[in-house]
């Protein structure tokens, strides 16, 4: 967990990287950045899974390695911002390196809990993602996974990346999760939809609800190894227990290789506690099946 203040001083770090380097709007090249801070890039080939990248050290001089294995370049752009949070900000070089010469290897990403990687994981959103630069691109970009895509392609950022950071500005009620099968790896929820009766972050490992798209669509490997995508309704009561039993919308898309699937929770009107009792009732009064199981019957016919 990154404290308070520690995540000012990376996104002060990051803040003054893009203001340097006079960059004033999305994209930002984390490439110009390493040039002007006189670090050679290298393309590498790892030896081990999941390595993404590296930061060496060669007296006083600085490289960037990331790997030949990553075919994106939103990817790419992402890794090298994480390299560049281990060059950028205060006591990583010593505690990553060392105070001579050397070398690190790093799972970028947000793949590791190590308090290093998560900080030039954080670093490199912030990098990439200006917090200005990115709002006023999300105003114009929609909702649900097209929107990461359009954001993703604007700032040549990964879609994982993207999606994170879309999930931690947005105004809308979204969540975005990772899963790989029928268990969910991380969770992140925008601020309204935090802030909503019975909403809290899913657990690591936590099982898939049976009855979502998500579940569905994972059930078969194939389609998340082809990239495929898919669009469905549910109720928000359906990932998190003790929410509203309101409709939501549920965007998945499939993230080739990676062998894990990025799902899109989101509505651009929440009700309220209230307004949903008010629903429910009317249901009752009317014999209409309940707007959770009306959410379900309409995923089932797309």
């Amino acid at each position: 967990m990154i404290s308070i203040v520690r995540e000012r001083e990376i996104i002060q770090s990051a803040g003054d990287a893009v203001k340097d380097n006079g960059f004033t709007s999305l994209p930002v090249d984390p490439r110009k950045i390493a040039t002007a801070a006189k670090i050679e890039l290298m393309p590498w080939k790892p030896e081990k899974l999941g390595i993404s990248g590296f930061l060496m050290k060669a007296g006083d001089d600085f490289g960037i390695g990331y790997s030949t294995a990553i075919r994106n370049e939103g990817f790419i752009n992402f890794t090298i911002a994480h390299e560049l949070g281990h060059y950028f900000l205060s006591g990583h070089v010593e505690a990553v390196i060392g105070y001579g010469s050397g070398i690190h290897y790093s799972e970028s990403g947000f793949i590791s809990n190590e308090v290093h990687e998560r900080e030039a994981d954080a670093f490199a959103a912030e990098l990439l993602m200006p917090q200005p630069f990115f709002k006023s691109a999300l105003q114009q970009a929609g909702a649900g996974f097209n929107a990461i895509q359009t954001l993703a392609e604007d700032a040549r950022t990964s879609i994982v990346a993207t999606a994170i950071r879309f999930a931690k500005l947005a105004d809308d009620p979204v969540a975005v999760i990772l899963t790989a099968g029928s268990r969910i790896e991380w969770c992140f929820l925008s601020t309204q939809l935090r802030e909503c009766r019975g909403i809290y972050p899913l657990g690591k490992r936590s099982i898939l609800p049976a009855r979502s798209t998500t579940a569905e669509f994972n059930s078969d490997a194939s389609r998340v190894e082809r990239g495929e995508k898919a669009e469905g309704c549910c109720s928000l009561n359906d990932w998190f227990e003790n929410a509203p039993d309101v409709e939501i919308k549920e965007d998945v898309v499939g993230l080739g290789h990676y062998g894990k699937t990025l799902t899109v929770l989101f509505t651009e009107e929440l009700l309220t506690e209230e307004e949903e009792q008010e629903h429910e009732e009317d249901d009752m009064v009317s014999g209409l099946p309940s707007s959770r199981w009306r959410a379900r019957d309409k995923a089932r016919e797309n």
